[in-house]
């Protein structure tokens, strides 16, 4: 009996933002009305429902598999894509889906109807969240594949959409903020600051980093605008902030991450530009 390797490579087509929304590349012509971030504000026995319109712009129909997954990010680059309910604070066994398989026209649209019920536990403070995933089903699965000594061989690259399903209790969770490590580089094309911040608390973070540095005279240099991203608690972010306009010298940096609302972090760094 020959035996079949499949090697699958998933590439996740999004990015996790709040003001991106975006379409499946590399051939998939899949896209998702409207943005990929789905927020709820509920109390613990709330409930709501929605729709999410996936539609196909291509000219064959295309058979996809909807699916939740929870999530976390970290600053040095790690993205952990995980079995539902890994996540103490997943949402996933919420929401409920309809279809969770299905075909979708050429030049058509899939409607994805959802449920999400927040359990009346008055424990339940701050966000909660998961990823519904959208993941084309690849015709190449049921023909055979090169054979190669008695091997039959399909490499397979899956490209999935996650539309993030956030869920916020009330205005409930502490909000916290840590300043976990920073380094500054001087590269080819300047020198930067970078920082890597930590959502310590219980409710999503947005935060933008901006930072004023003062030399040993107490001039300022005026502000230094940086990033913003998307923090979920337990998980980290990186903001890197452009200094390459200062002249060399010893600086006291005032750095700021504003998340918008009525919390505010700051810290303050002793630098030496060379």
């Amino acid at each position: 009996m020959k035996n079949r390797a499949l090697l699958n490579g998933f590439f996740l087509a999004c990015i996790l933002t709040a003001v991106i929304c975006g379409s499946l590349s590399a051939g998939v012509n899949l896209n998702v009305d409207g943005t990929l971030t789905r927020s709820f504000t509920l109390d613990p026995g709330g409930k709501t429902r929605g729709e999410i319109v996936v539609q196909n712009a291509g000219d064959e129909e295309s058979e996809v598999k909807i699916f939740l997954q929870d999530y976390l990010h970290y600053a040095d680059g790690r993205a952990l894509f995980q079995k539902t309910g890994t996540v103490g604070r997943s949402n996933a066994s919420w929401i409920t889906l309809t279809p969770n398989q299905a075909v979708i026209p050429a030049k058509g649209s899939l409607t994805i109807n959802f449920t999400l019920s927040v359990p009346s536990d008055p424990k339940l403070k701050g966000t909660y969240w998961s990823l519904l995933m959208i993941e084309p089903v690849p015709k190449s699965l049921l023909t055979p594949g090169k054979q190669e000594n008695d091997v039959d061989i399909q490499v397979v690259t899956v490209v999935r959409l996650a539309v993030q399903m956030i869920t916020a209790i009330g205005k409930s969770g502490e909000a916290k903020l840590s300043f976990q490590s920073r380094s500054l580089t001087r590269e080819k094309n300047g020198r930067f600051l970078t920082l890597d911040l930590e959502n310590t608390g219980e409710r999503l973070l947005a935060p933008h980093v901006w930072t004023e540095l003062f030399d040993k005279k107490g001039q300022s240099s005026g502000k230094i605008d940086g990033s913003s991203h998307r923090i979920y608690p337990g998980c980290s972010a990186r903001f890197v902030l452009d200094l390459s306009k200062l002249a060399p010298g010893g600086y006291k940096a005032v750095v700021v991450a504003d998340n918008g609302d009525d919390n505010v972090f700051g810290a303050n760094y002793v630098l030496e530009l060379k």
